[in-house]
């Protein structure tokens, strides 16, 4: 695949290396050092941009036109984050419970919301759904070998 969204894709990737903080208060309770991980800094504000970043990354260069994922919210702003990143379009579906602030966050990130269903399965569903259509990629929240490798990046930075 040639063009912009390649070019994108070929970037370093979306997220950023966090602070490793010991936590004072949570070591003393454990009589033990315990370090925490500010995955909260991450410019989509969750850890889930290492694995969905990486994902939409690769998925970008096998030439996705448009990312659609089902959330409860973290996943979703990922890929919507990593969309708007790469010049794709994105739809997220979510559960009609979700709260207007995470509707919100997703429309500023640029992303189409629909809401679908009581709960995620149902959600998710409707993206599976959609996904079928030609240029359509799913991004699972959670269960897809390159976003268990993006999510790995953060074990590497433990070790680093």
């Amino acid at each position: 695949m040639d063009g912009p969204v390649a070019e994108r894709a070929k970037q370093e990737p979306f997220h950023v290396v966090t602070p490793l903080l010991e936590s004072w208060a949570l070591s003393q309770v454990a009589g033990m050092p315990i370090f925490l991980k500010c995955e909260n800094v991450q410019p989509s504000g969750s850890f889930k941009i290492r694995g969905i970043g990486h994902f939409c990354q690769e998925m970008a260069k096998k030439g996705c036109r448009h990312l659609v994922c089902s959330s409860g919210g973290n996943a979703g702003i990922a890929a919507a984050y990593a969309a708007r990143k790469l010049g794709i379009p994105a739809t997220v579906v979510l559960p009609e419970s979700t709260s207007l602030q995470v509707v919100q966050r997703l429309q500023g990130e640029g992303a189409e919301v629909q809401l679908s269903g009581k709960v995620w399965d149902e959600a998710n569903l409707r993206a599976q759904e959609l996904a079928k259509r030609d240029g359509w990629v799913n991004v699972s929240p959670f269960d897809h070998p390159l976003i268990w490798k993006g999510h790995a990046s953060l074990v590497q930075e433990l070790k680093a």
